[in-house]
């Protein structure tokens, strides 16, 4: 990579809106700091603590699906036990002035056919609907056996301004790179 690269990645990600991007391991400890940054960095361009709360919660959400479901894992050492999982978050804002969080990691491509009916699922449901499905969801026993069974995922669909928008490529034949965009209200 070429020192002029990074002037033309800064450019880019101006242009876009970006306000953070980070690609990366992440553990819970990365979750919490960052999360803490973006807070930070949002009230101190003042925006409004509603802004504020759901892009703090759908940035967390994100990171501990990168966190759960990453197929690209390090662990430190035997003598410890963290374990760190590789992906990637952006937050920045639309040209409409709303936040975005969008992330990206590799997951198993056997997850992809459930991952896909679910996220189409919820992008053909209405804020009521979806908050109907929440409560279903809650009451599941899959709930509690199933890392969430899929609650976080209805949750950033609860928080979002339109349908949850998502990507899934396969890298090869055991993996496949998942991309999700949420833009908040």
């Amino acid at each position: 990579m070429s020192i002029v690269s990074l002037f033309k990645y800064y450019e880019e990600m101006q242009k876009e809106g970006v306000i953070l991007y980070f690609n990366g391991p992440v553990s819970q400890p990365v979750v919490e700091s960052i999360a803490e940054l973006m807070r930070t960095k949002m009230r101190a361009e003042e925006a409004g603590m509603g802004s504020v709360q759901r892009v703090f919660a759908v940035l967390v959400e994100q990171m501990q699906n990168i966190v759960r479901y990453s197929t690209e894992r390090h662990v430190d050492s035997p003598a410890h036990v963290g374990e760190m999982a590789h992906g990637q978050v952006v937050v920045g804002r639309e040209e409409d002035g709303r936040f975005f969080v969008a992330c990206g990691n590799k997951i198993l491509s056997a997850d992809e056919g459930g991952l896909s009916e679910q996220m189409k699922l919820l992008q053909s449901m209405n804020k009521a609907e979806l908050k109907a499905y929440y409560k279903e969801r809650r009451k599941s026993p899959d709930c509690t056996s199933n890392k969430g069974a899929g609650l976080g995922f209805v949750e950033m669909a609860r928080k979002a301004a339109r349908p949850l928008d998502y990507d899934i490529v396969p890298v090869d034949g055991e993996t496949s790179f998942f991309s999700m965009k949420v833009v908040t209200q």
